[in-house]
């Protein structure tokens, strides 16, 4: 409470009203247990009778507990509703005839409510119509046969009694083929969540078959007494299951949406804290708020998410603000939460929380593209390094083999010439080789200036090298290019003119390529190339060390190369980058 200009203002604390009715129905439900001890009974206190009133206990604690934890959810509702069935059903044995005349008629309530139970959990809800149709028939079993049991002749009640066992039985078993089916195909995850309580279902329910069985042929009073001791301890087990299951996060408390509003007003600036309000208004520990950024979907740090990963499976996907333009969605587990409106519900809050925080989620993942970025820079970088340094290697290998060899050939030669410089003929005849040795020389200088810039790239300019380098291919080439593109700057046509080589090469010694078109153009301030083949198509392994390199040094001139197949088939290699 806090006083403000003399005014007073009273903070209504969220799931007040939610506790006040809880109680209340724990109080109504201790009433009707004091009220039943305090009835006198025909029957004598035994052990099932002792576990009955256990199990009931049990199935009251723990349905409260559910009720308190996920208020939209019925799971609480019916494990009250079971306890209470329980109590009403014990009181056959009352000595008042009022109450002995309920409970004789709801005898086998409490076995319908347990499949209902048995087949709406976690949910809550009957999920599929087989399921409906078989809770439909379990209580019309327990209650439409139960009573006219009371009016007809023993005859004739037997009769009635032997065909509600009949039906029963067939009750039973569908149950168990359901719950069984359903925690065979339920996914890993949800398997881990529903395995506790399912497989007590599944106990239970084999025990109260076998129980019924030795009930229907009229045992002998010990089997009798054995059989529904049985049978009690297995309803009993229901609830310690639960808690199990509870306990390892299947049953995850929820809470209301008033309270998950005040959760987000409360909240600091960190998007990953919505993920845990929607935990706690949902009772759903999977559920996550994704965020929708460029187009794509971000979690709470940015992480980029799979928007189909959010729709597999038993994942359900409810949107976030604006039907047109969301501002992201909620993730959530269907087969735990059956209601949509309650989903539905928590995203109005969401949405203007996440209005409030997208800048910090932007810039999240603004920081982990720049991350990227920046790897791909050093990546880059790297590439640059060793292609420079394997350039400097392949012309220090070239010098070596070819004009270093020449010269040391020619300084011997003239060696010879010093020794032996009084015979002309001798002079005449080393000359000559001198010659022919100085001509090789300048033969691989000039393939050696050429592999590193070519001239007629330096002197005529990017068509005409073109045009010299598809004329020593081996295959036809069919080159087109702009009659408008003249002299360009030397960075723009050595990379134009390195890529084209770099994709004949590939075609002819990768690609077994019989044809190639080579197309060049300016659009738009940018250079265009496309070189196409007819060869096997591109691999699919990564990008060689040589396509890489030529990417890097594309990328310095603001462009991209793509490699893809070709229109019938082979590959086309496309790269456009900026002219200036």
């Amino acid at each position: 409470m806090s006083r403000a200009s003399g005014t007073t203002t009273e903070r209504v604390i969220p799931g007040a009203g939610l506790r006040d009715a809880l109680l209340g129905i724990a109080a109504l439900m201790s009433l009707l247990v004091l009220v039943e001890l305090a009835v006198p009974s025909t029957a004598a206190v035994s052990a099932a009778s002792v576990l009955d009133a256990i199990a009931v206990a049990a199935y009251t604690v723990t349905g409260l507990v559910a009720w308190r934890r996920r208020p939209h959810n019925r799971t609480g509702r019916l494990m009250v509703a079971v306890a209470a069935g329980l109590l009403v059903a014990g009181m056959s044995d009352d000595d008042l005839p009022a109450l002995r005349f309920v409970g004789q008629v709801t005898e086998s309530l409490p076995l319908a409510m347990l499949i209902h139970l048995l087949l709406a959990y976690p949910s809550g809800r009957l999920d599929g119509r087989p399921a409906r149709i078989t809770v439909a028939a379990g209580y019309a079993v327990a209650l439409g046969l139960q009573y006219p049991q009371r009016l007809l002749d023993p005859d004739a009640a037997d009769t009635l009694w032997n065909v509600q066992a009949g039906l029963g039985l067939i009750t039973l078993v569908a149950a168990f083929v359901l719950v069984s089916r359903r925690l065979a195909t339920a996914p890993p995850p949800v398997r881990r969540h529903l395995a506790p309580f399912i497989l007590a279902g599944c106990l239970m329910l084999a025990v109260v078959v076998g129980s019924l069985f030795v009930l229907h042929f009229d045992p002998e009073p010990d089997a009798a007494d054995l059989a529904v001791l049985a049978q009690v301890a297995a309803v009993s087990i229901l609830p310690a299951a639960f808690v199990v299951g509870m306990l390892g996060g299947a049953f995850g408390r929820a809470g209301e949406l008033e309270e998950l509003a005040l959760g987000i007003a409360d909240a600091s600036a960190e998007p990953e804290l919505l993920d845990a309000l929607a935990v706690r208004a949902l009772g759903d520990p999977s559920a996550r708020v994704r965020w929708t950024v460029d187009g794509g979907l971000v979690a709470g740090d940015g992480r980029p998410v799979d928007p189909a990963a959010e729709r597999t499976g038993s994942r359900g996907w409810c949107p976030i603000g604006p039907a047109g333009a969301p501002v992201g969605g909620l993730s959530y587990d269907r087969s735990l939460i059956a209601d949509p409106a309650l989903v539905t519900g928590a995203t109005a809050p969401l949405a203007l929380a996440m209005d409030h925080r997208r800048l910090v989620v932007d810039l999240r993942a603004a920081v982990r593209q720049l991350d990227a970025a920046a790897d791909q820079l050093r990546d880059s970088r790297r590439r640059i390094v060793v292609a420079a340094d394997g350039e400097r290697r392949r012309i220090a290998r070239d010098l070596h083999d070819g004009p270093q060899q020449r010269i040391v050939l020619i300084g011997i030669e003239a060696q010879r010439i010093g020794r032996r410089a009084d015979d002309p003929g001798f002079v005449r005849q080393v000359s000559g080789t001198v010659s022919e040795q100085l001509r090789l020389l300048l033969d691989d200088l000039r393939s050696l200036v050429h592999g590193i810039m070519p001239g007629t790239l330096t002197e005529r300019g990017l068509p005409a090298a073109i045009a010299v380098l598809a004329e020593g291919i081996p295959v036809p080439v069919e080159v087109r290019i702009d009659p408008g593109i003249r002299r360009l700057p030397a960075e723009v046509e050595s990379t134009g003119y390195f890529v084209v080589a770099e994709a004949l090469t590939n075609a002819v010694k990768h690609g077994a390529a019989s044809r190639i078109w080579i197309g060049v153009r300016i659009t738009g301030g940018r250079l265009e190339v496309d070189v196409t083949d007819d060869g096997v198509g591109p691999g699919s392994g990564e990008p060689g060390f040589g396509l890489r390199s030529l990417a890097d040094r594309v990328a310095a001139l603001d462009g991209t190369v793509t490699l893809r197949p070709g229109p019938g088939r082979g590959t086309t290699l496309r790269a456009e980058f900026a002219c200036a």
